[in-house]
């Protein structure tokens, strides 16, 4: 053999061997990856699509997103921009719940009497409107009640100007005294949902415009209503510490999706530690919940109403337990979906801009992607499945060079894998070391 050949033949066993050594290192990974994941409840591995029977009954219940609009001329031109300057890996299987939607009763009136008193209005002086709401005005706090006769949601209104007049007679309570007040409320109202138990409320200072619309205050002194949105969340991932490695997954979901909470339960005799990686519910305006309590100065009104202004109260109560897993699509073909269009806008404002007045379109240059997470969505009207979806948010260029934030849901499941319900077999429980 010539020098030449030889050399010839070390190139090419060169060039095999180091796609054989490729071919080994993506086997590995795969391998373990899938261990990884093996010792997962089987829910978590096969989607059970159990909350309906048929994938039919599902998929009538698609999520539709409203969207807003962008200024004419816009482009779609998206960069990511992430932390780790790509898109992070996130659940493929994750819990799906059912609303308990309830029926109109034949109380529902009397049930609306007894929340307008607990709210300070006289139950008696009661205004029908049609099958739908009852309606109850004070003049004399200048405020107006409506309840659904179906559920019970309702909603508070005062007078722009009997606020405003109000304002300029007193002091505005701290964010966390109003934070304080408005829990209060909820509960002298019966209002208790675990739900919302781990949620931390948010604020928000409100201006009261001589029109009576509302824009965001600069700051305490210039505000005349302070704003407390609580925050739900559900979980999307449930592990209980007497399932076959159990303390791998534990630590493998930790590591993707944070800390998850713990309860301790007595399940046959035997106490268990229960971990839920939880996710945040969020509402068609991400910057406002469902449940909002508008705190504003001490006035004359009933001591239940003293300093409430405005109640918006959408509750819509969840089972507690899922009713099904369901595949999702990847994180990357939802951010696929958002550039070709089919996202939904939901928030789009210059940097530190007004997040209260109403959305004004506006032409966009540049998208950056900062964050894309996983999270519930809740609608302002009523559901029968609360489903994920994702999350893409960032930094927009406008037009004028300025810079702005924004935030795209996308629908997270994956409505062309759904199949009619599976029954998998239930997770592998370690033996217990109780003696008989």
């Amino acid at each position: 053999m010539t020098l030449t050949e030889a050399a010839f033949w070390t190139k090419r066993f060169g060039v095999v061997a180091g796609g054989a050594l490729v071919i080994f290192l993506v086997v590995v990974l795969i391998i373990t990856m899938v261990d990884r994941e093996k010792n997962m409840p089987p829910a978590y591995l096969t989607a059970n699509f159990a909350c309906t029977e048929t994938k039919e009954e599902f998929l009538e219940h698609k999520l539709s997103i409203p969207t807003l609009k962008l200024a004419d001329g816009s482009e779609m031109l998206f960069e990511i921009k992430t932390e780790s300057g790509k898109i992070d890996s996130l659940p493929r299987i994750i819990n799906v719940y059912k609303f308990s939607n309830p029926t109109q009763s034949l109380s529902s009136q009397a049930d609306s009497k007894i929340l307008a008193k607990k709210l300070g209005f006289n139950p008696d002086a009661v205004i029908r409107r049609g099958t739908e709401s009852y309606v109850w005005v004070d003049r004399d706090t200048s405020r107006t009640l409506e309840i659904s006769a179906k559920n019970l949601n309702f909603s508070l209104r005062t007078d722009a100007q009997y606020i405003r007049t109000q304002a300029k007679n007193g002091t505005l309570p701290t964010e966390q005294e109003a934070k304080s007040k408005a829990a209060n409320l909820l509960r002298s109202l019966g209002f208790a949902s675990d739900d919302y138990a781990s949620g931390i409320p948010t604020t928000t200072l409100i201006d009261v415009n001589p029109d009576g619309s509302f824009s965001q205050a600069a700051s305490l002194s210039e505000a005349e209503l302070i704003r407390v949105d609580f925050k739900r969340s559900k979980s999307m991932i449930t592990i209980a510490s007497n399932i076959v490695g159990a303390d791998s997954m534990v630590a493998t979901l930790t590591r993707r999706l944070g800390e998850p909470t713990q309860e301790t339960p007595i399940i046959n005799d035997e106490r268990i530690t229960v971990y839920t990686f939880n996710t945040r519910v969020t509402t068609l305006n991400p910057n406002k919940s469902n449940i909002s309590v508008y705190i504003g100065v001490q006035d004359k009104s009933s001591d239940e109403l003293a300093g409430v202004y405005q109640i918006d109260y959408t509750y819509w109560p969840i089972q507690e337990t899922s009713c099904g897993t369901y595949e999702l699509v990847s994180p990357q073909y939802a951010i696929q979906q958002v550039q070709s269009g089919n996202g939904s806008l939901v928030y789009l404002n210059k940097v530190g801009g007004d997040s209260v007045v109403d959305y004004i379109p506006r032409k966009v240059t540049k998208f950056s992607v900062f964050y894309i997470n996983l999270t519930y969505y809740e609608s302002p009207t009523e559901q029968e499945y609360l489903q994920p979806v994702y999350v893409v948010s960032g930094e927009v260029i406008f037009d004028d060079g300025s810079k702005g934030e924004f935030d795209y849901y996308y629908p997270a499941i994956n409505y062309a894998s759904v199949q009619n319900k599976i029954v998998l077999p239930e997770p592998e429980v370690k033996e217990t070391n109780s003696l008989f």
